[in-house]
């Protein structure tokens, strides 16, 4: 039974300094998968012990500290990205009030201590936890906002407590889930296709028009992909399940899809008959318009993030008492040029690449063809829900990206996907080979 072997395949119940670590590893990750739909806050809280957890084991030297050429040119991209916000918030007015972002940045330098404690786990033994461990919580993620739809909530918000967020995590931990569609496990196979599912109708319901626009970047990346699989063959039976999940999913999706798209055409038409009226399309021009000119105003390092929705909103000319009171100009990139001007909107390029170089580092084989989806689907769903909203700068979405990135390092280019079943079976190869 699935669960059983899920179990045996985690906890590997036998003691040992290794054969413990690396059962937290698996655990860790597990559990991280499972929460960006059902308790957001979790991610950066599994982020922050997995950190913690590192540096004091090896300062007690539980492990040995090993990090590739490869994994060093990512942690010194993720530095980079550090000092960049470091030079800004340092240079800029208002020091006091850039302290919160200065700590914002701690977790960017987990690279350097989680990368050595995941590569203790055994090639290939932990991104299957990670996979099947989103297909579950995006099942759990649709139970969440069918409730929340129950209670007369306009948009689904999961356990995120933001739709933005949430539609953000459900279109991509949806497509993760779908990676495991080749499992040679029927249940890990069933699991993919319900996550993915689930996914996108909680991506409906939030109502997150961007993230609607990931869904067909995420279908031609899982498509490249899985066309290069062996997959299982489909009968008449899969055939109409498969039929009646996309008549669920279509659904759940119209009428959401209604509403926004009505939301939106009654925006553009306020712009010229009630231009004083702040709606969401109209907020949005303002902060972009408010945002380009405080870019201008200070183009080679920025404002400083301490100040960002001061300058937006001086830029505008706005009195105090009609500043606008957003944290962020609905724009990852725009954010970045007010924060640290070209300086900053170069560091957020470079730490957008990290996933893909990560990934492309690799020699060729399936291990490579897994990261390479992986770091597609993370960075195509940042850039464009972060074209329209936020991208860094929010705990989770600074987590999530971290974690996944990190995960894509400690996966070898030649090692082939296995199954949550297939490490069960090899739950005592794995605990003798950690016991040397």
């Amino acid at each position: 039974m699935f669960p059983a072997q899920l179990t045996n395949a985690l906890l590997l119940p036998t003691k040992g300094r290794l054969i413990g670590i690396d059962r937290n590893n698996r655990i860790f990750t597990f559990l991280f998968a499972l929460f960006p739909g059902l308790l957001v806050s979790g991610t950066s809280v599994t982020l922050v012990c997995a950190f913690l957890w590192a540096i004091i084991s090896l300062v007690l030297r539980r492990f040995p500290y090993r990090m590739t050429r490869q994994d060093r040119i990512i942690a010194w991209i993720f530095t980079a990205y550090v000092l960049v916000t470091v030079f800004v918030v340092l240079l800029s007015p208002n020091l006091a009030k850039g302290a919160e972002y200065l700590l914002k940045m701690i977790p960017f330098l987990a690279v350097w201590a989680i990368i050595p404690r995941l590569k203790v786990s055994l090639d290939g033994r932990i991104v299957s936890f990670f996979v099947t461990g989103a297909g579950f919580g995006m099942i759990g993620a649709l139970i969440y906002s069918i409730v929340q739809m129950l209670l007369h909530e306009s948009r689904a918000t999961g356990g995120a407590g933001n739709a933005a967020v949430f539609g953000l995590f459900a279109v991509l931990f949806g497509s993760i889930a779908l990676l495991n569609v080749h499992s040679e496990s029927k249940t890990e196979r069933l699991i993919a296709v319900a996550g993915f599912t689930c996914g996108l109708i909680c991506a409906f319901l939030s109502g997150t028009r961007s993230a609607w626009l990931v869904i067909p970047f995420h279908c031609a990346i899982l498509f490249w992909y899985l066309r290069g699989q062996t997959l299982p063959s489909i009968n008449r039976t899969v055939k109409l399940l498969m039929a009646l999940l996309l008549v669920v999913v279509a659904l759940a999706a119209v009428p959401k899809i209604m509403d926004r798209y009505s939301a939106l055409q009654t925006d553009i038409v306020q712009l010229d008959e009630d231009p004083n009226n702040i709606s969401s399309l109209s907020a949005r021009l303002l902060l972009w318009s408010g945002a380009e000119k405080a870019f201008l105003a200070s183009p080679l390092i920025g404002q400083g993030p301490q100040n960002r929705m001061q300058s937006v909103n001086e830029a505008l000319n706005l009195p105090p008492e009609k500043y606008m009171v957003f944290t962020h100009v609905h724009n990852g990139f725009l954010n970045a040029a007010v924060d640290g001007g070209v300086l900053g909107v170069l560091a957020l390029l470079l730490l957008l690449s990290a996933p893909i170089v990560a990934a492309r580092l690799k020699e060729p084989g399936p291990g490579r063809d897994l990261t390479t989806a992986l770091s597609l689907l993370l960075v195509t769903a940042y850039v464009i829900t972060g074209m329209f909203g936020i991208m860094f700068g929010h705990d989770a979405t600074d987590a999530v990206f971290i974690y996944v990135t990190l995960l894509i390092c400690t996966i070898s280019g030649p090692t082939p996907y296995l199954s949550v079943r297939e490490i069960a079976d090899r739950a005592e190869q794995d605990k003798a080979a950690l016991a040397v």
